[in-house]
């Protein structure tokens, strides 16, 4: 009992010193032991204006960052980087005896994230990476191994927001299969499946929206693993989701081209989905949504890109495009009069120099003009047409 005393006693002088001195040391001696000194740093944002950019003879596989400040190619078996202010190269990405598959900018983030298919004896591997362009760090997540020979990445679906990321991988010359990393870099089958699925994934949620060639667009809950479908049982074909997580569908006609996009949030009923219908019916292929919402349709004979839906930022659901029911006008509204509508997909599409409304006499955005272009059509940004002329690659901005 004595020595329990003790030991009790010494244990609460230990602690009353150990408090003493580090009161004295917080309280006395470090508020008086000099300054120190603290750095903001500032970040610039560079205007948006025109840029080009002179790409080295066989530069294939070319892609624009969302902000239209950088480029990546393949060039020589290497990605090449190039900054379209400077017009200078950047970075060069080896392949480690690889082969390139696929590369592609994140749509909010100078990101690149790319694939590299690697040889393995009589199986395939392939490994995924990500590019950041500001701190210049490169990042790899685990290799997928124990493929079948030759498989290669074809698609890759990643949201920034819930950092999960799902490959898309060939595995023969009519099958694929769909891989999952989560948060922490574990790596799981999805599903297996044919060439022909398209997937796609919502930034702000883990859901991989997907379809099957002549099936109905499903959704995959990424923590769960429930399946369900869109409600919208006439949308034909899944075309994109935009940064607001608004899902853009086609109703196909029986020649494969589209007259009217479906669109509308995951979880919200059909009814509540937007139409717009379309001057004239495309190919899937002619559709480009950009992050904000804004959608265009590409005429590649006259090389002239159309605006048919705006993307200002407002809901969809608040008036962004209209029911089927509704004519607004082409830039205002969202949606084509009817004389532009899906029975008239022949007829005249307005004039490129026309500034108003088709109703309502309102100045139309020079951001929302039919815009022209040269040579080869690259992609549309949220402010930049992209495009290549001869070996020349162009950013003009839609301001203009």
């Amino acid at each position: 009992m004595k020595k329990l005393k003790v030991i009790y006693k010494w244990i609460l002088i230990s602690v009353i010193l150990q408090t003493a001195v580090l009161s004295w040391l917080n309280y006395i001696y470090l508020p008086n032991r000099g300054q120190f000194r603290t750095t903001m740093y500032e970040m610039e944002f560079r205007t948006v204006r025109d840029r080009s950019y002179k790409l080295p003879e066989g530069a294939v596989d070319i892609s624009v960052s969302f902000d239209g400040l950088y480029a990546s190619f393949v060039h020589d078996g290497k990605i090449v980087i190039a900054d379209l202010d400077s017009g200078r190269e950047i970075k060069r990405l080896g392949s480690a005896g690889g082969e390139f598959t696929y590369h592609r900018w994140l749509p909010d983030r100078e990101m690149l994230i790319y694939a590299i298919k690697e040889p393995e004896g009589k199986s395939g591997r392939v490994r995924i990476s990500t590019y950041d362009v500001v701190p210049d760090i490169d990042r790899s997540y685990p290799d997928i191994k124990g493929l079948p020979e030759g498989s290669s990445v074809i698609d890759i679906e990643l949201s920034p927001m819930t950092n999960i990321v799902y490959p898309m991988i060939k595995t023969s010359d009519t099958r694929a299969r769909v891989y999952r990393f989560d948060i922490m870099d574990n790596l799981s089958l999805v599903f297996k499946t044919d060439l022909t699925t398209v997937i796609k994934e919502t930034l702000y949620t883990d859901n991989l929206v997907y379809q099957l060639m002549g099936e109905r667009i499903c959704v995959r809950d990424g923590q769960t693993g429930k399946v369900t479908y869109l409600p919208v049982k006439d949308a034909g074909l899944l075309l994109d989701i935009d940064g607001r997580d608004v899902v853009y569908t086609g109703f196909a006609d029986k020649s494969g081209r589209i007259p009217e996009i479906r669109c509308g949030r995951l979880g919200a009923k059909a009814v509540e989905w937007d139409s717009i219908r379309l001057p004239r019916a495309v190919m899937a292929e002619d559709i480009i949504i950009t992050a904000d919402g804004t959608v265009y349709v590409a005429d590649r004979q006259t090389r002239i890109v159309e605006c048919v839906k705006r993307g200002d930022g407002a809901d969809s659901h608040q008036g962004e495009t209209a029911p089927h029911d509704r004519e607004h006008d082409l830039y205002q509204g969202g949606t084509v009069p009817h004389h532009y509508g899906s029975d008239s997909y022949q007829s005249e599409t307005p004039p490129r120099d026309r500034e108003h409304d088709l109703h309502q006499g309102e100045t139309v955005p020079h951001h929302y003009r039919p815009v022209e272009y040269r040579g080869q059509l690259i992609t549309m940004l949220d402010q930049y047409i992209v495009f290549l002329d001869g070996g020349e690659l162009i950013l003009r901005t839609l301001g203009k």
